[in-house]
């Protein structure tokens, strides 16, 4: 079993498994925020409110919908273990690639609004079926720390020493 941010003991005495979540905490507040703005439309669909203060509660309540929902699928978001490194995203089912199919992990350091913003890039390659062109099947993956829950530069070393 993988926990989130946690150890789990590997097979056999391998290095431990690793996971990364959103945080629950976030999660939650999508969901009670989804909840408050569908209260609010609800409140000014019944009052007659205006339909421009109807359009944004609608468009917010949906926005934060979306979000818990994605939250909540995507967990654990990235997992590595002995095998190699598993990606869930919050719509569509997990997808383990392993560790020879990794062909780089960095991280991107950016400023955006003045400050540095650290993400987690992962260049896999991906060699599933029959004659399948080794170029067309390369993907970077992109974690931030909404996505992992985590500094992405403590999880690239954790990545990087479990690939060794």
């Amino acid at each position: 079993m993988i926990f989130d941010d946690a150890e789990s003991p590997g097979p056999d005495g391998e290095s431990p498994a690793r996971s990364w979540s959103p945080q629950a905490g976030l999660v939650v507040l999508a969901w009670i925020g989804a909840a408050g703005a569908g209260a609010w439309l609800a409140v000014l669909v019944v009052t007659h409110g205006d339909p421009a203060g109807r359009l944004f509660a609608a468009v917010l309540g949906l926005v934060l919908l979306v979000g818990a929902v994605w939250g909540t699928r995507a967990r654990p978001r990235l997992a590595v273990g002995p095998e190699g490194l598993t990606v869930r995203g919050g719509f569509s089912r997990s997808r383990t690639h392993p560790w020879g199919q990794v062909t780089d992990v960095r991280v991107l350091q950016t400023r955006r609004f003045g400050r540095t913003v650290a993400t987690l890039a992962v260049d896999v390659r991906d060699e599933s079926g029959p004659g399948a062109d080794p170029d067309a099947a390369e993907r970077l993956l992109v974690f931030g720390r909404l996505d992992l829950g985590a500094d992405p530069v403590d999880v690239a070393a954790t990545v990087l020493a479990a690939r060794r």
